[in-house]
């Protein structure tokens, strides 16, 4: 059952991010931008496929090059959600450069979750993210702009990026996003080709090792932590019993459509013409592409993974994102193995660190209520 759809209703951006996945915004393809119909046709073809809520994200590239449309989608979306009976919810992520007052009117009014792309400092942030004419300071322009989403009331979240020869500031870089008054912080390292080795590899495990750590006192301790997510995981499926089969609910409760109405698993996958779901202009979509698509990606559970099946945190893991899986070794079920270090690292060390604090059953209560509120 479909429960987030992503538009990329721009293939095109203002940045050019040293590292950016989505090659500088067009995912290879050419700048674009989604045009009415594509928007309602995706609306037309995908609502149908949705339980009682479905969050509709507006994603890019830049997806606020594309504003009109974005207006235009909230509207005809909510007009055909009603309908169907339907609870639409709409999100947006974005760079965090075009925040004008417009906007931001817009943004508060209609929208319940909002991203801002933010690595950590000003040297650290400038050095991958740049403007595509070259000039202006990136961070101090997001940096303004967090402050007038504070100002009008904005609930926002941050999402880090570490490339890999700032593994040794991870860190620094979450604490200082920390600081912005988000109200939650996801940190990743860059989605490149090549894999990490070496020195930024073992940086980066000992850096998040000490932030789990952090975290998971402030957590017992009543207060919020740094970064979570990666100590949730573990600690759903040791405390929970939650088995992590997948890494996420990529062509199944996850849709991406591109701005010519192609259908991939997630953005991640556009692009990639072996996982494109055929398209929503097509008269006979879902086809039979966009079934074997999704079986594809159904079957790639961790248990089916050669590579998977035998290791011990695999259900803590649920498997390496597949569309990284699949630029990194060229299948989505074969992980690299910096994932696979990373992971198994800090996995085991976060088991241990549970083990501890479960030990004791007050503690083990605050941490089963955190997990629960979460």
């Amino acid at each position: 059952m479909l429960r987030n759809l992503y538009l990329v209703i721009a293939q095109d951006c203002n940045l050019a991010c040293s590292y950016c996945y989505a090659q500088g915004g067009d995912f290879g393809r050419g700048a674009s931008l989604m045009k009415p119909e594509t928007m309602r046709a995706a609306f037309d073809r995908l609502l149908p496929l949705a339980g009682k809520t479905l969050a509709v994200s507006f994603f890019g590239g830049e997806p606020l090059l594309n504003f009109e449309l974005m207006k235009e989608a909230v509207a005809y979306g909510r007009q055909l959600a009603a309908q169907r009976d339907v609870s639409l919810v709409y999100c947006l992520t974005t760079n965090g450069t075009l925040l004008d007052d417009e906007r931001l009117a817009f943004l508060k009014a209609h929208l319940r979750h909002i991203a801002v792309s933010l690595d950590g400092g000003a040297a650290v942030t400038n050095a991958g993210r740049r403007f595509k004419d070259g000039g202006g300071d990136v961070h101090g322009t997001v940096l303004a702009n967090i402050r007038r989403l504070r100002k009008a009331g904005i609930p926002f979240a941050l999402r880090g990026t570490v490339m890999e020869q700032h593994a040794a500031g991870l860190e620094d870089a979450a604490h200082h996003l920390d600081g912005l008054g988000a109200v939650s912080l996801r940190i990743a390292p860059a989605a490149m080709a090549t894999e990490w080795r070496g020195e930024a590899l073992r940086a980066w495990m000992a850096g998040y090792g000490r932030l789990n750590r952090a975290s998971l006192e402030s957590i017992l301790a009543g207060e919020e932590p740094v970064v979570a997510n990666e100590l949730c995981k573990v600690a759903a499926h040791r405390l929970l019993g939650e088995r992590h089969l997948y890494p996420c609910a990529a062509g199944a409760g996850v849709l991406a459509v591109a701005t010519d109405g192609s259908v991939y698993p997630c953005d991640h996958f556009i692009g990639a013409d072996a996982f494109r779901m055929d398209s929503v202009h097509d008269h006979d979509f879902p086809s039979m592409a966009f079934r074997e698509v999704a079986a594809r990606l159904k079957d790639n559970a961790v248990d089916r993974r050669p590579k998977c099946a035998g290791c011990d945190v695999r259900y803590d893991c649920g498997g390496e994102c597949p569309a990284q899986s699949l630029l990194r070794r060229g299948d989505i079920a074969e992980p690299s193995a910096s994932h696979c270090a990373l992971t198994k690292k800090i996995a085991r060390e976060t088991v241990s660190l549970l083990d501890h604090a479960v030990a004791d059953e007050a503690r083990k209560a605050r941490l089963t209520a955190f997990l629960g509120d979460g």
